[in-house]
């Protein structure tokens, strides 16, 4: 054999492998070859994929951190607001209502200074507010209204008695909200207004084409402003 062909074959099998044995020490790193899959040599992550887990967390740590001091600024607000009325409640139940507030507005999707506002519109946040027409509690609820709203929100009933609990009365007031302003085409105006004339009355208005009422509606988002604006 011509040895000049024998030093070019030689000379072609070494270039060959050492492209493989490039490759090889690459593969641990590398996705994909030539669209075949190359799995990764350790299950340590890369310098880079560290580097974006830790900035990952530390993103979701500062978001938790803003969400938690967010919370805690609202129900230090809705607390002030409570503090400028008699509630009738001792300081345990007190404490607790900025919480249910808070929860529910999140549950039904609610600003918590609007059911504030709309709370302080109908019992000053007095827990054993009567109203001439038989509302009772927190969020002036008419204990065959309170009855229904539970058996469908599947929250629990004891008669009258729940509506002067004020977790419950929070929850089936804002799921009674919540229920109104679904019926009326999601306008919050006239949930509101709903709420204090009964959507019944409400609904024949506009069937009957008369100007709606407006002056309720238009109280409760005024004492909202005033929250919203640390002015209440």
């Amino acid at each position: 054999m011509d040895i000049n062909a024998s030093i070019k074959k030689l000379t072609t099998l070494l270039s060959v492998l050492v492209v493989f044995g490039f490759l090889g020490v690459f593969s641990g790193s590398i996705n994909y070859l030539s669209g075949v899959p190359v799995h990764y040599s350790s299950a340590t992550p890369s310098l880079d994929e560290s580097h974006f887990l830790k900035i990952n967390r530390i993103q979701e740590y500062q978001a938790f951190h803003v969400t938690l001091r967010e919370k805690q600024r609202i129900k230090s607000k809705i607390f002030d607001v409570i503090s400028s009325y008699s509630t009738g409640l001792d300081g345990a139940s007190l404490n607790k209502i900025p919480q249910w507030i808070y929860e529910a507005s999140q549950k039904y999707n609610y600003d918590p200074f609007l059911l504030t506002a709309l709370i302080v519109t109908e019992s000053s946040f007095n827990n054993w507010a009567k109203s001439h027409r038989g509302a009772l509690g927190l969020m002036q609820i008419r204990p065959r209204t309170g009855h229904a709203m539970a058996t469908e929100a599947n929250l629990p009933w004891d008669g009258k008695p729940t509506l002067f609990k004020p977790e419950s009365n929070i929850f089936l007031g804002t799921y009674y909200l919540n229920k109104l302003q679904n019926r009326f085409n999601n306008d919050v105006k006239l949930a509101l207004e709903a709420y204090n004339h009964g959507p019944t009355k409400l609904q024949r208005y506009i069937q009957q084409g008369k100007q709606l009422p407006v002056d309720y509606s238009n109280k409760v988002l005024k004492i909202y402003d005033l929250i919203r604006s640390n002015n209440a």
